[in-house]
């Protein structure tokens, strides 16, 4: 089990997509913008970011998306200086099996620890022992 991120003032940071063109689908992933917000961030004194958290896009992102941003926000704090600043990468799923993918991508691109969002309802998961039974396979990460 990964130890707590160190104490301090973390903050949820929106996710800063670009003006589609005409070829392109969806929105993609702006990440100079998204640099630029989170270095001014750390820079002012936040401790540590919550990326794809609590703003509501993580939900509308691929798995490449989510693998993308985490891995460029890492390396250009580690270019800037702040090597080993914390991320935490937010997770929006009901489902044990996404979640854990979740953590294991946003682990392998650069953050140290994951939020996790507690089933909306589940019959087997209304008490506090419930919540723990249900969410187990989540501890290792």
């Amino acid at each position: 089990m990964a130890s707590p991120p160190p104490p301090g003032i973390y903050v949820p940071v929106p996710t800063f997509f670009r003006k589609a063109s005409a070829d392109e689908p969806t929105h993609p992933l702006d990440l100079e913008t998204q640099t630029k917000h989170a270095l001014h961030l750390a820079s002012n004194g936040i401790k540590g970011l919550v990326l794809l958290g609590s703003t509501g896009e993580a939900i509308a992102i691929t798995e490449d998306e989510r693998r993308t941003l985490i891995r460029h926000i890492r390396q250009e704090f580690d270019r800037a200086g702040y090597k080993d600043y914390p991320l935490i990468a937010g997770t929006a799923t009901q489902s044990i099996e996404d979640t854990l993918r979740q953590l294991h991508i946003s682990k392998e691109a650069g953050a140290q620890w994951g939020l996790v969002l507690a089933p909306g309802f589940s019959a087997t998961c209304v008490t506090q022992q419930g919540i723990l039974s249900r969410t187990a396979p989540l501890y290792p990460f």
